[in-house]
């Protein structure tokens, strides 16, 4: 089993599990060519969407800091990044800075990039 991280022209992303390419590749083509068609979006009765991108990972892309944490190198880098120039520093500021490093997603991704921190094995090619 695989994750698959599906954008949209919208910009929306949604993550979905499949059992193998195939699997994924029906049912994302089927997606798309509903939006092509102007179909809706099954029970959720709203416009369909055409897909960008999709990204394959082989765990959820959620659960990047899940299994053994941060490398400290990693760590020590990001607090170092964060210090950079400041004289003084607000604890309760920092330990916020420090909880976003943690936290899976990119804070400022593009409307059709990735939003997962986690790098992707490969892209999905498909033939839209």
């Amino acid at each position: 089993m695989a994750y698959y991280e599906i954008v949209y022209e919208s910009g929306e992303v949604s993550v979905a599990s499949y059992e193998s390419d195939e699997e994924a590749s029906r049912a994302i083509l089927e997606q798309h060519n509903r939006a092509k068609n102007g179909l809706k979006n099954g029970p959720q009765d709203a416009p369909a969407s055409r897909i960008v991108h999709v990204w394959v990972y082989p765990t959820h892309p959620g659960s990047l800091y899940e299994a053994g944490g941060m490398a400290s190198d990693e760590v020590k880098s990001a607090v170092a990044d964060l210090l950079k120039g400041k004289d003084v520093v607000d604890p309760a500021a920092l330990a916020l800075q420090l909880q976003s490093i943690t936290h899976p997603m990119i804070p400022d991704a593009g409307v059709h990039d990735t939003r997962f921190k986690m790098e992707a094995e490969r892209e999905l090619e498909l033939s839209l």
